[in-house]
């Protein structure tokens, strides 16, 4: 939790996370990093880091190597400006890769474009819930 505190989280910031998700309290230092360090890799900025986190508390919780699987799907797709992705929807941190497949291709069949569902996904990153 010290690593919350130094990164610039309030108690009040970390109480309401914690009530969020209570598996949180017993992360270690070096987890909290690693997935801190992940966001950073992807050029996301500190006020963007500390939105994903307090939003999405869960996010802490998540294994590193699905964070980095996850982002690699996006960037496979072409997917532009992922750190801005995350920020104006940090429960799109808790998906997996192949729900980013799974959804591509639900949406191929519909008949779109691979171009027309990239669009669609860094315009309203919520669509991907709503289908």
């Amino acid at each position: 939790m010290k690593t919350l505190y130094e990164f610039g989280l309030t108690d009040s910031d970390i109480k309401d996370m914690i009530e969020i998700c209570p598996t949180i309290i017993n992360l270690s230092d070096d987890e909290i990093n690693r997935n801190i360090e992940i966001l950073k890799q992807i050029d996301c900025q500190e006020e963007h880091i500390i939105n994903i986190l307090t939003s999405n508390p869960f996010y802490l919780d998540r294994n590193s190597d699905d964070i980095i699987n996850l982002i690699n799907t996006l960037k496979h797709y072409n997917i532009s400006n992922i750190n801005l992705l995350f920020d104006t929807n940090p429960f799109l941190l808790n998906k997996n890769d192949y729900e980013i497949d799974n959804y591509i291709e639900q949406e191929k069949k519909l008949g779109k474009s691979i171009d027309d569902i990239i669009d669609l996904l860094e315009s309203n990153p919520y669509i991907i819930d709503e289908s």
